[in-house]
């Protein structure tokens, strides 16, 4: 079951993140007053529908996401001009994706932090208010894990946008670190457990998983503090047995087939309005394809790049992920002919396979009703297995990989036998293995830009750089060559935020930008 979303004027009154004090002017025909919001348990609801909305919106997870994160991770592609700086990882301040999406990470904090001041100020005896509250703690929480991951230290938001509060200072990536574990802890508390949440909206196992991959990021990056893998483990292994694989991987990404067993934290999208949602499946979708029902254009923007497909393939010959993942050779044009891509050809703009997962038939252009996998099962057994292999090495790491991959194998029409069970590694084997592992089965799903970075400026610089720069199928004409630089590790401040937050310099930008 999906939420219908709806967004007072409140909600996106206080969320706005802007540099002027007309963002905050009101408009009294639409304005409601926040005692009337937060004083029943119906207008609390509706107080959580803007949070996750926000959090979907198309200058988050519906768009900007997937044109900045996905070309910057190194394992895509993108044909757009705008993305240009971003696909050949020298993102400018200034990028149209980046401008957007920071200010609405922010817009999300700030409706959280909405809900927060008026939840715990108030005195109503709500039968969702403790509920409502781990939600808006949750989702701060995975926003600003988000931000510390992409940009390093930030801004500090945990009170609404008011004129005297729109000018913060960066403050230092432990202390944003502090705040998200802070928050994530209140939200294991206070979030329904599982059964008892509402459709469709994550319960407090979520928050565990969160908490898990903070402390798998801290334990990794700048050196990294052993430490802190015991208490991933921890935070895991409640998580273990709660969730479920579905049978086989392709019914995952099967139009209709939302919140399946597998799901932990789902973006859900309805197709019941005007409003535009999301444009995950234009950007996805190849040009004038069979795919969609209609002739609404799409663009096929977003592509894995050739040595991301060809890594897959030459690991896993034969492993059904490759099918229900990728489009490739070619597709179905409108007319029935059939246009060539990737590996079939391997030049000019179709010289690139495409993604498969968020294929809509319905779509209409404007709206979808396929939601966007954030969290799901097989990623915390992936997790799982690399927190147990830096603690006790591979012995007891296997079964939670061999779990994965023996769905893996499992299809409608019976079992593959690639790719096979793991055995008989060292260590360090199966801490890259477990890596690269992590594509094969989530590509795609947002996790690239960070999997590629959180072990270190070396790796990154084995996994992604050397590897494009040095694929024997380099295009160059439409490939970019991927520069030897530091900077990639995080994104830049964006311009705007130098520009209009006045307690944030030029000298507070990330190095090299």
């Amino acid at each position: 079951m999906k939420n219908k979303i709806y967004i007072l004027y409140f909600l996106t009154l206080f969320a706005a993140f802007q540099s002027c004090d007309s963002a905050l002017e009101e408009l009294p025909e639409t304005y409601y007053n926040e005692d009337q919001i937060f004083s029943s348990v119906d207008g609390v609801e509706t107080a959580i529908n803007g949070l996750y909305q926000s959090y979907a919106d198309p200058a988050y997870h519906g768009s900007s996401w997937h044109g900045l994160i996905a070309p910057h991770s190194g394992k895509f592609w993108s044909n757009q001009g705008a993305s240009s700086d971003a696909t050949s990882l020298n993102c400018s301040p200034i990028n149209t994706w980046l401008t957007r999406l920071w200010p609405q990470m922010y817009q999300t904090v700030n409706v959280a932090n909405v809900i927060i001041n008026n939840l715990e100020n108030s005195d109503a005896d709500l039968s969702n208010k403790e509920s409502a509250l781990g939600q808006a703690y949750f989702m701060r929480g995975v926003v600003y894990f988000d931000l510390v991951r992409l940009f390093g230290g930030v801004p500090i938001k945990t009170k609404p946008a008011t004129a005297e509060t729109l000018h913060t200072p960066r403050a230092s990536k432990e202390e944003v670190y502090s705040l998200i574990i802070s928050d994530l802890e209140k939200a294991k508390t206070m979030m329904p457990e599982l059964g008892a949440n509402v459709p469709g909206r994550p319960a407090n196992l979520a928050a565990y998983v969160y908490l898990a991959k903070v402390y798998v990021q801290l334990a990794g990056e700048d050196g990294g503090d052993p430490s802190y893998w015991q208490k991933a483990y921890d935070e895991i292994m409640p998580v273990y047995g709660k969730y479920s694989l579905t049978p086989t991987y392709a019914e995952l990404f099967e139009q209709g087939n939302e919140n399946t067993v597998e799901s932990i934290f789902e973006i859900q999208y309805a197709q019941n309005g005007a409003t535009r949602n999301s444009d995950v499946i234009r950007m996805y979708t190849p040009q004038n394809s069979a795919y969609i029902a209609t002739d609404q254009r799409t663009f096929g923007r977003i592509r894995p790049n050739k040595e991301t497909f060809d890594q897959h393939v030459a690991q896993y010959p034969g492993d059904p992920r490759i099918d229900a993942t990728f489009i490739y050779d070619f597709y179905l044009l409108r007319d029935g002919s059939e246009q060539k891509t990737y590996p079939a050809k391997d030049r000019g703009n179709d010289g690139y396979a495409y993604i498969r997962k968020y294929l809509d038939y319905n779509y209409n252009g404007t709206t979808t009703s396929r939601n966007f996998i954030v969290l799901r099962y097989a990623d915390v057994l992936l997790t799982l297995a690399e927190i147990e292999n830096e603690l006790n090495g591979p012995a007891n790491a296997y079964p939670y990989v061999n779990e994965v991959l023996a769905r893996a194998r499992h299809t409608a029409s019976g079992d593959a036998t690639a790719p096979a069970d793991w055995s008989g590694m060292t260590q360090d084997e199966f801490r890259m293995r477990i890596m690269r592992e992590r594509q094969y089965e989530l590509l795609a799903e947002g996790h690239e830009w960070f999997d590629v970075r959180r072990r270190g400026y070396e790796y990154f610089l084995q996994e992604v750089v050397e590897p494009h720069n040095a694929n024997p199928t380099f295009d160059t004409r439409k490939d970019y060559m991927y520069p030897v630089s530091v900077k990639n590790m995080l994104l830049p401040i964006p311009s705007t935020e130098i520009s209009g937050n006045q307690a944030i310099t030029q000298a507070d930008q990330n190095p090299g930008y």
